[in-house]
């Protein structure tokens, strides 16, 4: 099975509420771009790339110009189970992590199609579900728990705060969270880097009283002195996601020791390098989940196929945000239960697309 033509559809999907995080971050639309990968077999692999300007320095345009004039041409005519093969050819354009995440992943959902099996089953066959949590941007305290609120009766039990911008209403937000849901909720905060090491110290030290579990980048990643400092400080684990983007990344904050969980980001490492990373973070004896990046349904399949195959991915993933969305690609709805998404038995990531829909919220 060879590689004949790559698809790559820019798309944009409104949210229902907008996302905001950190000084400044904010997602009103999902603008993403979906990636198709023929095969001579006239199996087709799906996915998805998430541009995102302020993290990665990836647009909608810098994506498909990739996917089109770069990595297309060095790919086709290859099997997309040559994954090495490929990813070596990929290393000669730097960076764009997510155009090359996106293929990599389509290229699975491909040969897993042509094996007739589920990805889950694929890369590793530890669950066909994955526990997820749910994710409250930066809003009133009353909004916050309101929400929070609504969504434990809808059976969610993990609840990611994002926080950074007010310290005082960031311990008075998860303190309320605390009252409201009770002992038994896991609820953690992400600061996007915010804070100055000593404020992260007062804060998180502040929200443990409430039983926080964990936080994820306190402060820049940059200053790894006062992560090591802040991580020293604290009686909870920090957890790595901007400064996790490559097994690299990982082995190097593996070595300073200021991280005890890490975020695997499909979009971003692909199945290839996702599967490095989490065997580096095995090894290390550290905890992994599924991290967002606001992905529709197609993006949040793929990440969950990869979350339940590892034994590793043992807390609750954070994509759930597919239900934020007005609208999706999938012509057959993602089952979440109780705060536990059931994948598809279909072989491959199971999407199904909505031709219809890609028409209408195609941009190009």
């Amino acid at each position: 099975m060879k590689i004949t033509q790559i698809e790559a559809i820019p798309f944009k999907i409104p949210y229902a509420t907008p996302l905001k995080w950190g000084r400044g971050g904010y997602l009103d639309a999902a603008e993403h771009v979906l990636v198709r990968v023929y095969t001579d077999g006239g199996i087709v692999g799906v996915a998805e790339a998430t541009p995102r300007p302020t993290i990665y320095g990836e647009s909608q345009v810098s994506i498909l110009n990739a996917i089109q004039n770069w990595f297309a041409p060095m790919i086709v005519g290859l099997e997309p189970s040559h994954t090495e093969k490929i990813w070596a050819k990929f290393e000669t354009i730097h960076w764009n992590p997510t155009a090359k995440g996106a293929l990599d992943l389509a290229m699975h959902d491909a040969v897993a199609k042509a094996c007739g099996l589920p990805l889950w089953e694929m890369l590793g066959g530890s669950s066909d579900r994955l526990p997820v949590s749910w994710m409250l941007g930066m809003r009133p305290i009353a909004e916050m728990i309101q929400e929070a609120a609504d969504m434990r009766a809808k059976g969610f039990k993990a609840f990611k705060v994002k926080v950074g911008s007010d310290p005082e209403k960031d311990v008075q937000v998860i303190k309320s969270l605390r009252e409201h849901l009770g002992p038994d909720a896991l609820i953690y905060a992400d600061a996007n880097m915010a804070y100055s090491a000593s404020t992260a110290i007062r804060t998180i030290k502040s929200m443990e009283e409430y039983g926080l579990a964990f936080v994820e980048e306190p402060i820049p990643t940059w200053e790894w002195r006062g992560r090591l400092k802040v991580a020293r400080a604290l009686s909870i684990p920090i957890m790595g996601d901007e400064s996790v983007f490559t097994p690299q990344d990982v082995a190097r904050e593996i070595e300073l020791g200021a991280i005890g969980i890490i975020s695997i980001k499909t979009p971003r490492t692909g199945y290839t390098l996702s599967q490095k990373i989490i065997h580096l973070a095995e090894t290390a004896g550290i905890p992994c989940l599924m991290g967002s990046q606001a992905e529709t349904g197609v993006g949040t399949l793929a990440s969950a196929h990869f979350g339940a195959a590892h034994r590793n991915v043992s807390y609750p993933s954070e994509i759930s945000f597919f239900l934020c969305l007005k609208d999706d690609l999938l012509a057959e709805p993602i089952v979440l239960k109780n705060g536990i998404l059931e994948l598809p038995k279909r072989p491959g990531n199971g999407a199904i697309l909505d031709e219809e829909k890609i028409k209408k919220y195609r941009v190009d």
